[in-house]
């Protein structure tokens, strides 16, 4: 058979498979996993219930998918922004606060709010919901700023003993002044405000770990 008409039906369900779970983080994000049915996924995505079963198997582990691939999709933009931090003399510093001003505006969109309040409501039910953001979002994004840390704790201007946990401890900083500024989320507040909280969060980082 020609390489061009076995890729057509892999190609097909590769499309169905995201269809699935594009229509799946609708469904789940509005109407919660308890009222969620495979009936109205199925709908939205235009396929049969069948189709969905033979892709994910239970309404679980399609649920997981779906919370694993919308934290992915949402750090995307997380991760274009660590990977452009400017490590150079001279810039660095002001890369950074770039950087954190443009995760906490991703932490805080609409979007993102909505799957964190999914994963809250189902972690107790379910704890491999935990394991599948992880997995897809949460590893990746540490691995990553810890790279980048790393490659300034190289060039002398920060000191770290372990690049990992310094990215831990970055991403806790800079959202640190969140909760209290959102009322635990439940408040909006402007770009100029996020920032602010972000830098907060990048002068006691420096504090701790820039080099003299």
């Amino acid at each position: 058979m020609p390489a061009e008409n076995t890729a057509r039906p892999a190609r097909r369900g590769v499309e169905k498979r995201q269809a699935i779970l594009d229509a799946a983080a609708e469904v789940f994000g509005t109407q919660g996993y308890e009222r969620a049915s495979i009936d109205a996924i199925a709908a939205a995505a235009n396929v049969s219930k069948p189709t969905i079963y033979s892709h994910f198997g239970t309404k679980e582990q399609l649920f997981r998918a779906s919370i694993g691939e919308s934290a992915a999709q949402l750090n995307a933009e997380s991760m274009t922004a660590i990977l452009a931090l400017d490590v150079s003399a001279g810039h660095w510093r002001d890369g950074l606060h770039r950087l954190a001003t443009a995760l906490v505006v991703c932490q805080r969109s609409p979007c993102a709010r909505s799957l964190q309040r999914q994963i809250h409501a189902e972690i107790t039910r379910d704890p491999h919901v935990f394991e599948s953001v992880r997995a897809r979002a949460t590893e990746p994004i540490l691995e990553a700023l810890a790279g980048r840390l790393a490659m300034l704790g190289n060039a002398g201007f920060l000191r770290l003993s372990d690049p990992r946990l310094a990215a831990r401890q970055f991403l806790a900083l800079i959202a640190a002044e969140l909760p209290d500024r959102t009322r635990l989320g439940t408040t909006e507040v402007d770009d100029d405000e996020l920032a602010a909280a972000a830098a907060a969060g990048v002068d006691t980082f420096l504090r701790a770990f820039a080099a003299p």
